[in-house]
């Protein structure tokens, strides 16, 4: 695989090397992807591992919604489609 970067990452990318922190290049970039991915793990809801997992969530997401805390669907809907309506006028 290759991969083209911009002048500063490959600068940031050659500085890592030579500051002996990373060998290669490749390791450099290997270590950005992994905090990438970690970056999105962290940001997604945990998936439940049992049963008793889900209905413990399902209650806290009900009981949100009863304080009020939830998006109204309507409100939902419309920005989807006024976002849907933006992405058809750009292409």
């Amino acid at each position: 695989m290759n991969i083209s970067l911009t002048p500063e990452l490959a600068k940031f990318v050659e500085n890592e090397v030579e500051s002996g922190l990373y060998q290669t290049a490749s390791e450099v970039v290997r270590a950005g992807l992994r905090r990438l991915k970690e970056d999105q793990a962290a940001r997604l809801p945990p998936v439940p591992k049992t049963l008793e997992e889900l209905e413990t969530q399902l209650l806290q997401s009900i009981d949100r919604l009863d304080r009020g805390e939830g998006v109204d669907g309507e409100e939902v809907f419309s920005r989807l489609r006024k976002r849907m309506k933006e992405s058809r006028a750009d292409a």
